[in-house]
């Protein structure tokens, strides 16, 4: 009887102690609720969070009669391209890479590659940094369709081509390469070249989203 007495004793100590910590989180807690402190939290946290969105550009990617929703996304400050079939299922999402600010999607171009690949040509402006020196640039992106499947699409980030920088001296430096798309070796296989005068970078597709650059 004495260690039975014990016992409880000791285990409504315990209670005491800890149940007594507990019960006073717990007031703490439907306190913040009914004073609205909780929710005020919540509240100033989602609005740092912003997303806006362009309309959604229709395009037959994969060559079937029935076109894709693309959409180019910024969540807090992030860009993304998203791309969607028909029934709104997500195809794929992928993260577009901004340095400064005013970035943007601003040309998408479908090409032809072979007759079992396409190449969605992405041209973004990576934004601009304009601290000391202002410099701006952009690049593109080749999002691969192989076989016109689209459990086969493939994001490939490509070579920059815009510049715009000032330089030293009052020295001004601006760069705009073309985008063009050619079989250059006879193999009915189209390359894509990126030109700026007597520079030239040809891709050539390889497969499974591998380019080699020349």
């Amino acid at each position: 009887m004495h260690l039975s007495f014990r016992f409880i004793f000791i285990s409504c100590t315990i209670y005491l102690i800890f149940g007594s910590c507990a019960i006073a989180q717990d007031e703490r807690y439907y306190r913040k609720i009914f004073t609205g402190e909780l929710y005020e939290k919540k509240e100033e946290i989602l609005n740092y969070k912003v997303s806006v969105e362009t309309d959604a550009y229709l395009i037959d990617l994969n060559r079937d009669g029935k076109k894709e929703r693309i959409k180019a996304l910024k969540k807090d400050g992030l860009d993304f391209i998203e791309i969607r079939d028909r029934f709104g299922q997500n195809l794929m999402t992928e993260k577009l890479k901004a340095v400064g600010g005013e970035s943007k999607l601003y040309k998408i171009q479908l090409k032809t590659i072979s007759s079992e690949t396409d190449v969605l040509i992405l041209h973004y402006y990576e934004g601009q940094i304009d601290s000391t020196i202002f410099e701006g640039r952009a690049r593109v992106y080749f999002l691969t369709i192989q076989n016109r499947d689209f459990k086969r699409m493939y994001f490939y980030e490509g070579p920059h081509i815009f510049l715009e920088k000032e330089m030293v001296n009052n020295k001004y430096a601006l760069r705009y390469y073309t985008v063009d798309t050619l079989d250059y070796n006879n193999d009915e296989r189209n390359e894509i070249s990126i030109n700026y005068g007597h520079i030239q970078h040809i891709f050539f597709y390889i497969r499974n989203g591998i380019w080699r650059r020349l």
